[in-house]
């Protein structure tokens, strides 16, 4: 082979820059090596000489396989550039690899069908609209969501195995096509278009599920803590009430004798009391949740006032009313820490009308925070890493087992969340 055969520059050479352009929006959000804007430009020049140079060396041997002698090198650019799990590069990959094929299969019905013969720059013109308009949509709507959850939950075996298999379909229906001088007619590309969404559905799908499912666990391994916080708050309080009670007694029999200090002995039993009174809600759980937090509100200085109708809430099990309170209220606190003293508040409200028990959470709120699509908060800066957010997902959880609605609110500065119960039977 002549040395200008090896730098020859064709047509199909775009598809370099239409799969590395997937596959930047694919791992724009993996975690990237030291002196990357380095590794990347020196990298880029020997991927993109090798991408020219290689296909053209191969294609002397074995025809039809240029797409994937790039695809290839590119892998080999990336795990250069990033330092992300190999799995996590070959998954945004794979991913831009049906992204970049979808959006040249659609390019290829419509030209082949309705703009064939038409002048390069209406080919080019063509091309550069569809893969723009293909690869915003999945660039916004689905590639942002899911690169940011880190990829945490890969795909299982089975996945991989029909991910990599549909792969190595769409490259040898390509290479068929290429052997057999049929590229030119758009009826082969509608099936390519259907392995390419089958990809993505794999691609996408079994992540979706494998997340569900580690959040289903988390929230499992959640209510079983809070389970046992529950009973652990529990016999606190009750031991606390009871010591607290002799204490006061105690207190009494001391003011009786002469020569007491009574001013001294006033501050403490005022300091008892505090700790003896408890809430009687009609609902034994509630009682001990708010009973809690009342104390950790009067020492982080916040104002915590409620009108509870406890007995309203008797249709929800014990544990499930400890941890959406629990959780609620922890929410609010959490927040509140962060607002100036004076400006510290919390009311809760629980009542029933008619057929239906509200419930409404509502805390000062100067800065309010953003939402995901699902109507939660996307972040917590709870110190439990292990259940980072999930206390939150742990309420919505509990309000939909009773087939309520959770929506959370701004309302000038105030955070709200609402929730809403039908009463009935509940499993």
């Amino acid at each position: 082979m002549e040395k200008m055969d090896l730098f020859r520059i064709t047509q199909a050479h775009g598809y370099i820059f239409q799969i590395f352009f997937a596959e930047v929006l694919c791992t724009r959000y993996l975690l990237k090596k030291k002196n990357f804007l380095l590794r990347a430009l020196t990298g880029g020049m020997i991927f993109l000489l090798l991408s020219v140079v290689l296909p053209n060396m191969i294609s002397n041997y074995v025809s039809g396989v240029f797409s994937f002698t790039v695809f290839f090198l590119s892998l080999g650019f990336w795990q250069f550039c990033l330092a992300a799990d190999s799995q996590e590069i070959l998954y945004s990959c794979m991913l831009a690899l049906f992204i970049q094929n979808l959006s040249s299969n659609v390019y290829n019905v419509i030209f082949y069908s309705i703009f064939y013969g038409a002048p390069v720059t209406v080919q080019f013109s063509l091309s550069v609209i569809l893969m723009l308009l293909i690869y915003s949509v999945f660039y916004f709507l689905i590639i942002k969501r899911f690169a940011k959850e880190r990829l945490e939950n890969m795909l299982s075996n089975t996945a991989w195995i029909w991910l990599i298999a549909v792969g190595i379909f769409v490259f040898f229906l390509h290479y068929l096509f290429w052997m057999y001088g049929i590229r030119d007619v758009w009826v082969v590309y509608p099936p390519l278009i259907l392995c390419d969404i089958l990809g993505l559905g794999v691609a996408l799908g079994f992540v979706e599920l494998r997340t569900r499912n580690a959040d289903n666990e988390k929230l499992r391994q959640l209510l079983e803590l809070e389970k046992k916080q529950f009973e652990m708050t529990r016999s606190n309080v009750e031991f606390v009430n009871r010591n607290a009670h002799d204490l006061k007694h105690y207190i009494h029999k001391i003011q009786r004798l002469e020569n007491s200090e009574t001013e001294e002995l006033e501050k403490v039993l005022t300091k008892v009391e505090a700790y003896e009174s408890t809430f009687q809600t009609e609902n034994a759980a509630l009682d001990v949740v708010l009973t809690e937090k009342k104390l950790l509100c009067q020492r982080e200085k916040i104002s915590f006032t409620c009108m509870v109708d406890g007995e309203a809430l008797n249709f929800m099990k014990t544990l499930d009313v400890a941890s959406l309170f629990g959780n609620g209220l922890d929410n609010a606190i959490e927040h509140e820490r962060k607002e100036a003293v004076e400006k510290r508040y919390i009311f809760l409200k629980v009542f029933q009308k008619g057929s239906f028990v509200s419930v409404r959470i509502e805390n000062y709120c100067s800065h309010f925070p953003e939402l995901s699509p699902e109507g939660l908060p996307v972040a917590s800066s709870k110190k439990d890493a292990a259940f980072h957010g999930y206390g939150t997902k742990s309420m919505q959880y509990i309000v939909e087992k009773y087939n309520g609605n959770l929506r959370i609110s701004e309302e000038g500065n105030l955070f709200v969340v609402s929730m809403l119960f039908p009463t009935g039977q509940y499993l």
